[in-house]
């Protein structure tokens, strides 16, 4: 009784979380990836905007074949970051961006953002996931590397004179 009351004045829950679901987020800090694998195995979920260095589309071979169709290609976003080795990159399906209406958020942090060069990736996928020959990357944004500082040079030193010894008698 007490639930269809519930029901009634509330609304009906929502549906439960699926469990291998994947959420992606872009606020004003930076950009969240979560799962409940990634949740359970203690992986970083969150990047800030200075962290990331490069945003693109790539259109590559899935990693497992489809136990169907066998081999095809599969089509992702990506975020390059620093990582504590070194760059690493992020994946996340295609489905989740729409070039035509990107967050406002990541279009503020990524100045400069060339939309023609991830359109060109995104045409080679749409061909078709059996389109082996238009693999690639696209990078649409890549943060400037700092210059590095010129040295200056030293001016030589002129040499000490050596001290010679005496000669006098």
């Amino acid at each position: 009784m007490w639930q269809l009351l519930k029901k009634m004045f509330v609304g009906p829950e929502p549906p439960p979380v699926e469990p291998d679901g994947e959420a992606i987020h872009f606020d004003e800090d930076g950009f969240t990836r979560s799962s409940h694998l990634i949740r359970t195995m203690g992986w970083r979920q969150s990047w800030r905007w200075d962290e990331i260095t490069a945003f693109g589309f790539a259109f590559s071979p899935a990693m497992f074949p489809d136990p169907w169709f066998g081999d095809y290609m599969e089509s992702q976003w990506f975020f390059t970051v620093k990582g504590e080795t070194g760059p690493e990159n992020i994946y996340f399906d295609v489905e989740w961006l729409d070039i035509d209406s990107l967050p406002p958020v990541l279009l503020e942090h990524m100045p400069g953002l060339d939309l023609e060069v991830l359109r060109r990736g995104l045409a080679a996928a749409a061909v078709g996931f059996h389109n082996y020959e238009g693999a690639g990357r696209w990078i649409g944004w890549q943060r400037a590397k700092p210059r590095k500082r010129s040295r200056t040079a030293k001016v030589p030193t002129r040499p000490k004179a050596a001290k010679r010894p005496s000669q006098a008698k």
